[in-house]
């Protein structure tokens, strides 16, 4: 007969409660949404893929010798809106040279459509549930795109429009900064008008059109 004895046959030990992962604060996250749409095609080869590499340098090089994150997000029709998370030397890493990264990125795109609500939204909110994203961490999302949504239901764009403002009012109030550059003309008044609805103050968010040649770049430090 076999015998288990569930109750006060052995004297309990106490053990320390201590976790097994070293939950470390980040001091800044970086996030740069990328548009792969077939609207923003000549835009990026001929001028937003070197801002990019701009950004990504100039964040690797003021980061240095902090806990940061750089995350990469692309907006097309494909439905993964986020392509990479690491520390900024990852991407040097994982990628021999800015031209197998540049077909990496096309390589996960659909030109045939540009979600641009969806994509934006997506990426905040994924900046927000990174580990070790506190009230404390700097956040900015930079987003290199003409900002043409290309849902033109009024029912379904309201929708994702609406979407978006609640999540940037959250990524917000957490103390995340914009940074939109290559806006079209057309698409600046809408922008403006959702920032200042998300209650973004000057200095926390920057719009630049498709006509400035040398664009504002944030300050990392």
């Amino acid at each position: 007969m076999t015998c288990f004895c569930l109750v006060g046959c052995v004297e309990s030990q106490q053990v320390e409660n201590t976790g097994h992962f070293e939950n470390r604060e980040l001091d800044a996250c970086l996030a740069i949404v990328v548009d792969l749409s077939g609207s923003f095609q000549s835009y990026w080869d001929d001028r937003a893929y070197t801002l990019f590499l701009q950004l990504s340098e100039l964040y690797f090089t003021e980061s240095m010798g902090s806990d940061a994150k750089l995350v990469i997000c692309q907006l097309s029709g494909n439905d993964q809106v986020v392509l990479f998370e690491g520390q900024p030397d990852d991407l040097r890493n994982r990628f021999s040279g800015p031209e197998e990264f540049n077909e990496f990125l096309k390589a996960k795109s659909d030109p045939s459509s540009s979600k641009v609500f969806d994509a934006t939204r997506r990426s905040v909110d994924y900046v927000r549930s990174i580990t070790g994203v506190t009230e404390n961490t700097k956040l900015l999302t930079v987003i290199l795109s003409d900002m043409w949504d290309s849902e033109y239901d009024p029912v379904l764009r309201n929708t994702s429009r609406e979407k978006l403002m609640q999540s940037l009012i959250s990524y917000r109030q957490q103390g995340g900064g914009m940074a939109l550059y290559f806006v079209a003309e057309e698409q600046m008044p809408e922008w403006q008008s959702i920032f200042n609805e998300a209650g973004f103050e000057p200095g926390h968010y920057i719009i630049e059109n498709e006509l400035v040649a040398t664009p504002q770049l944030p300050q990392f430090d």
